[in-house]
């Protein structure tokens, strides 16, 4: 990356935390107090009294972490809570509820609560014990998607201010710096790193084909002038037959009964050909006598012959009912959806141009083009892990909604590959045409730790993650990986099981890093 493009970047993501920063000091300047109580961080803007020893702890419940700072507790004086509640499935702030403090032991119970402040993911909560000595503490939080609780563990309530100061409490230097502010405003999530089942395998490429009989393209049996009433648009879903549109001829264009007998005849017999070819290969095949691939390609030159057919003998019915001089029509090969429309009512089109594409999209095949090294391990093949971009990912396995159909017999010349074929019922999202990432399972294999794939970054040829190893404190860890399943990795060293972490916008903590322009402490909120 360029130094400019790095600069630019950063900016971007500065600018967006900064427009957060700058309204929640305006927030705490009118409360009296900045980033929860933390002492040590930034001092307080209405006290007199030196900043005491403060917390800084990052705490996970119930699909939620809590990241909160405070100082330590004094019986009379106020201990000011900075709560930042995220929930971890789409890593946003929480926008709502309540939050309470609950400190039990000396003194008997003492709550405190409040609702979210002007700031998303920021509860304020503010404290006065009234009793010195120990207690147990912790913070609920209750809202319309549900709630949780995070114990904070034993603390201490010291009887001054002075006996405060001498407390120790847990100290945390060094780490990356990308404060909650920016994390909720840009693509950002977290994962811990947990120990599953590392299938067997290999990665490969793959795309996505219609099955046979599952395509159809309609093309223009003479040069003339589309015409028609709801001309059928990208999307639309047709069935077979259905009459799309029509065609005027152009002045001139041959539709005499001889010619037009003349290409149904040649139809027909191109798609009696087709259909014999079909016959023999599949006989050969079953002989083991000709590739998979060469029966398939007869299938589909046959669905072209008997749609060609169906035009000749369209247009054959057409003259011999005395309406030559009408619009031939123009009808869907096959059901499905029309993914493509080249021209429209009033468009003069030429004899041969493709007006229509249309794709059954319910049931395709997937076609992997395995490596020539691992042809060998076809006859294993457990499931097939797919992604195509922007697509979630997608398990084809035997019996489960798949079916394999076959493989290969023969290396392809240049790319040197075996193709590997399976069928399957569409999600709902994938196109034909699309192509990704497959990883080919052929057994299981031995628990090891894992993270997802999207968490590794590539950093001058190292295999790099980000850790989360607080709320606002990140750190760099090169990483030693081993075999993949899917979109998991294992990881043989540099992080440890139950870690979290980042699994999007890794970058922008690696530019947090980088940058120098992010402060460590002292954000007000």
């Amino acid at each position: 990356m360029s130094r400019m493009s790095h600069s630019l970047t950063w900016s971007l993501v500065l600018g967006i935390a900064l427009a957060g920063g700058l309204a929640c000091k305006k927030n705490e300047a009118e409360a009296g107090h900045d980033h929860g109580a933390a002492a040590g961080h930034a001092g307080h803007a209405g006290h007199e009294a030196p900043d005491r020893p403060a917390f800084a702890p990052t705490l996970y419940a119930d699909g939620m972490e809590l990241f909160v700072e405070y100082a330590v507790l004094v019986k009379g004086e106020v201990s000011n809570f900075g709560s930042h509640l995220t929930h971890l499935e789409d890593a946003q702030a929480v926008k709502d509820g309540k939050a309470e403090i609950i400190l039990t032991g000396a003194g008997g119970e003492q709550r405190f609560s409040t609702e979210v402040s002007s700031t998303p993911g920021i509860f304020r909560l503010a404290i006065k014990p009234t009793t010195a000595g120990e207690v147990q503490a912790k913070i609920t939080w209750k809202g319309p998607k549900g709630q949780a609780t995070f114990d904070l563990g034993k603390h201490t309530v010291y009887p001054d201010l002075a006996s405060s100061m001498k407390a120790q409490v847990p100290e945390v230097s060094g780490g990356i710096s990308f404060l909650k502010e920016q994390q909720w405003n840009v693509p950002y999530g977290i994962t811990r790193a947990q120990s599953r089942p590392m299938a067997d395998g290999f990665e490969a490429y793959a795309s996505v084909m219609a099955v046979p009989g599952g395509e159809g393209r309609v093309v223009a049996s003479v040069a003339g002038r589309l015409e028609g009433n709801g001309f059928p648009s990208i999307g639309q879903m047709v069935k077979q037959g259905q009459r799309l549109g029509g065609i005027v001829p152009k002045a001139g264009a041959d539709l005499s009964l001889g010619t037009v007998q003349l290409d149904f005849e040649r139809a027909k017999l191109k798609l009696d050909q087709a259909k014999a070819n079909h016959t023999r290969l599949k006989g050969l095949l079953e002989q083991e006598a000709v590739p998979r691939r060469r029966v398939e390609e007869a299938v589909r030159e046959e669905a072209l012959a008997e749609a060609e057919f169906k035009v000749a003998q369209a247009r054959k019915d057409e003259v011999t009912t005395g309406r030559g001089g009408m619009a031939l029509a123009l009808t869907a090969p096959v059901s499905g959806v029309v993914s493509a429309v080249n021209g429209g009512p009033g468009i003069q089109v030429a004899e041969g141009q493709e007006l229509f594409h249309i794709v059954d999209t319910r049931r395709l095949r997937l076609e992997v083009q395995v490596p020539e090294a691992q042809a060998g391990r076809l006859a294993k093949v457990a499931s097939v892990w797919f992604q195509a971009p922007g697509q979630q990912p997608l398990v084809l396995e035997s019996g489960k909604g798949a079916r394999f159909l076959g493989q290969g017999g023969a290396i392809h010349p240049e790319r040197r590959t075996v193709p590997l074929l399976m069928e399957f019922g569409n999600p709902g999202t994938l196109k034909v045409g699309a192509s990704g990432r497959a990883f080919v399972r052929t057994g299981t294999g031995a628990s090891a730790l894992a993270v997802p794939a999207s968490a590794l970054q590539d950093e001058d040829g190292l295999a790099v993650v980000y850790v989360q190893a607080g709320g606002e404190r990140f750190e760099r860890r090169i990483v030693r990986v081993g075999a993949r399943d899917g979109d998991w990795v294992q990881v043989l060293s540099g992080v440890q099981k139950d870690e979290w972490v980042v699994t999007t916008g890794a970058h922008l903590v690696r530019l947090a890093a980088s940058s120098g322009k992010v402060p460590e402490h002292g954000h007000a909120h």
